[in-house]
């Protein structure tokens, strides 16, 4: 009877302790929500890549009067291949780095027009990559750029380019999302083209990456417009 009655307490101690064993506080983590992919001008490392990582202090203040910080903060890394960027990300972002919140993907429409299979390729094959996340074309501006865009009625540069892109979608028709695994298998298919979704910063000026965006009545906005690239891949 002892005995039951010590295994008893045992299994529930376990079960009490076993539920916070991989706790992790929203402060300790790198959540990154956006990705931007841009050719690099270095030949040995032709990749420029942006993660977009969620600031928790920045969102608890916005919208309170006298707030400081912005909801997301842009890192960039250089390197040889995709997945090396994906390990790279760790060097310079200060907190254990979580990717499964990704959203979206911003390709530098120059690096696009030189071919987009090897990318997409990483995105495919590597360890905490995602296919069902959504694609988009950098217009007349780099990845970078428009992942840097504060616009006033969105939290985050990321929701705002996906919010645009659905709201076209929806109620013009222009455009749509495309996700990683239709733009992988449409490649794959014979005689079939890809369309992605552009995105063109509007109204563009020095002020695009900062709260001064939020102070004048014409903002840098972004916009979203088809794009047809398969025709030069």
């Amino acid at each position: 009877m002892k005995i039951n009655s010590s295994l008893l307490w045992i299994a529930a101690i376990c079960l009490l302790i076993s539920g916070c064993s991989n706790y992790r506080e929203l402060n300790q983590l790198g959540v990154i929500t956006g990705m931007g992919i841009d050719q690099n001008d270095d030949p040995e490392q032709p990749y420029r890549v942006t993660y977009q990582v969620i600031n928790p202090s920045g969102i608890s203040q916005t919208g309170s009067s006298g707030g400081q910080g912005l909801a997301v903060i842009n890192y960039t890394v250089t390197a040889k291949t995709i997945l090396e960027a994906f390990g790279k990300e760790s060097v310079i972002i200060p907190r254990e780095n979580m990717i499964s919140h990704l959203s979206l993907i911003v390709i530098d429409e120059e690096l696009a027009r030189n071919g987009i299979d090897l990318l997409f390729d990483a995105f495919d094959r590597g360890k905490s990559a995602r296919t069902s996340v959504p694609i988009f074309i950098a217009r007349g501006k780099t990845a970078e750029d428009v992942l840097g865009v504060i616009e006033p009625l969105e939290i985050t540069p990321g929701k705002n380019i996906v919010s645009t892109t659905k709201n076209n979608q929806q109620m013009y028709g222009s455009s749509s999302e495309v996700l990683v695994y239709e733009a992988i298998s449409a490649l794959l298919s014979q005689g079939k083209d890809v369309l992605l979704p552009g995105i063109s910063i509007r109204n563009d000026s020095k002020k695009a990456k900062q709260t001064g965006n939020f102070e004048t009545t014409t903002p840098a906005i972004l916009e979203s417009k088809p794009y047809l690239e398969k025709e030069k891949w």
